[in-house]
């Protein structure tokens, strides 16, 4: 893909709400952890994802699960269960967010005044 191509996918709308959707402040740190247990519960994707609240972690696994990055599947169980897994077009979503998160813990530390 050229530059140009690229620089025309950037400033569409669709691509900008798409990305804003789904590139949210706790869409990689869920992602990994999801993909840390190849699926995970709801409960264990927020003991894995410190600070977040359930609020947050709804709404990012909703919109994970819209654009069919996640599978939700209920578990018949007492109390009922869900447990969400990639699809295969969120095992390469994975793959992405695990080298984001990679390249940033890379980064110099830098004080800003």
């Amino acid at each position: 893909m050229t530059y140009l191509e690229l620089k025309e996918i950037g400033t569409g709308q669709e691509y900008a709400r798409k990305y804003s959707e789904i590139m949210r402040q706790w869409t990689v740190p869920v992602v990994i952890a999801i993909g840390k247990y190849n699926g995970a519960g709801f409960n264990r994707i927020k003991n894995e994802v410190k600070g977040i609240n359930n609020t947050s972690l709804s709404a990012t696994l909703s919109i994970l699960e819209k654009y069919g990055l996640l599978e939700r599947v209920i578990i018949p169980a007492k109390p009922v269960r869900v447990n969400y897994s990639f699809t295969e077009k969120g095992r390469e979503f994975y793959s992405v967010c695990v080298n984001l998160a990679s390249f940033i813990e890379d980064l110099p530390d830098k004080q800003y005044s």
